[in-house]
């Protein structure tokens, strides 16, 4: 298979470093497409018998993203049937669990007596060496992150045997964590050292022992894993509204449903405040606008009020404070 040497290929070329690797259908010829996939997925993914009775041209595209622990896939294709069966298990048994989430359109999933339906920003958690089937009526669109079983198991209640298939709505107060702290891992794998990504995983792992039933002795990890991850979404949500000037403590803490002590609490794991944070993220963002050819035209009084300041005295101190300059001399040297 074309496809299928390419990718090896690509993996022999980059197997030192981190890897990321993307494929699709489109350089297949449109009769072997789907045979084509089925391979690819297999090799790249899990075994599957996947089954399709649409007589058009399949196209599906995979993006791989491999570092350490980390193990996403994105993929996107047209609908079809996918059966993980016995014999695809005892073929090819599984050292990880997975989670899988829907990006786009809607999915099913049954396995044993549970049936499933996930909506955009919904998450299966599953264990794939239990037989289960899936399918859209539409394209499939999702990400699938592998978790190590070695690392999750530990955290995980000793009666079970068998991971069941648990679904982490995106309503969730649960769902919205682990979609964050993944979300997240994504963005910032790269910039991690081999013990910050072990770390990261680390939680993550916990959030999902949350979800699937923690070992009595594992409590407290657990609780410490879902601060973190509060207190990721807390530092995500304020770099993405720092450039409001009304963003306060309380406003913050009603919009994440957490009490305003618990928000402060929080910040007890970053060794600053509320605040502080909040004041770092928008000098950060005013030093970015000062270098930015696109905004030379805003005087700097424009550019404080453009990352959240509301007084021109206090963007004018406390950026003198932290680059040692005032904006304007800052931004003529």
């Amino acid at each position: 298979m074309q496809g299928t040497l390419a990718i090896r290929a690509h993996h022999r070329e980059i197997q030192e470093t981190a890897m990321l690797v993307e494929w699709s259908t489109a350089a297949v010829s449109p009769p072997k497409r789907f045979e084509e996939w089925r391979e690819v997925c297999c090799q790249q993914v899990y075994a599957l018998t996947p089954e399709r009775s649409a007589r058009e041209p399949f196209n599906g595209q995979l993006r791989l993203h491999r570092a350490g622990a980390l193990d996403v896939a994105d993929i996107r294709c047209d609908g079809h049937l996918v059966q993980r069966r016995p014999q695809d298990i005892s073929t090819c048994p599984s050292d990880t669990y997975y989670i899988y989430m829907q990006l786009e359109g809607r999915a099913w999933f049954e396995q044993g007596r549970r049936h499933q339906v996930t909506e955009p920003g919904d998450i299966i958690i599953a264990d794939p060496n239990v037989a289960f089937n899936t399918g859209t009526d539409g394209t499939f669109n999702f990400r699938l992150w592998r978790l190590e079983r070695s690392r999750l198991e530990p955290l995980l209640a000793r009666q079970m045997t068998a991971l069941p298939m648990i679904k982490v709505s995106r309503n969730q107060g649960e769902g919205a964590l682990i979609n964050s702290w993944l979300d997240a891992l994504l963005r910032n794998y790269a910039t991690l050292s081999g013990g910050g990504l072990d770390l990261a995983f680390g939680t993550l792992c916990a959030l999902v022992a949350n979800m699937a039933g923690l070992a009595p002795e594992m409590h407290e990890h657990g609780r410490l894993g879902r601060r973190a991850a509060q207190l990721q979404r807390v530092l995500r949500q304020i770099e993405l509204r720092a450039a409001d000037p009304d963003l306060s403590p309380a406003t913050m803490a009603a919009e994440l449903a957490l009490s305003l002590r618990a928000l402060h609490q929080l910040f007890e794991l970053a060794d600053k405040t509320f605040h502080e944070h909040l004041t770092q993220v928008r000098l950060a963002k005013a030093h970015d606008l000062l270098h930015d050819p696109a905004f030379s035209h805003l005087s700097t009084t424009n550019i404080g009020f453009a990352a959240g300041f509301r007084e021109t005295s206090t963007f004018y101190r406390r950026f003198k404070s932290r680059y040692g300059a005032a904006p304007g001399e800052f931004r003529a040297t």
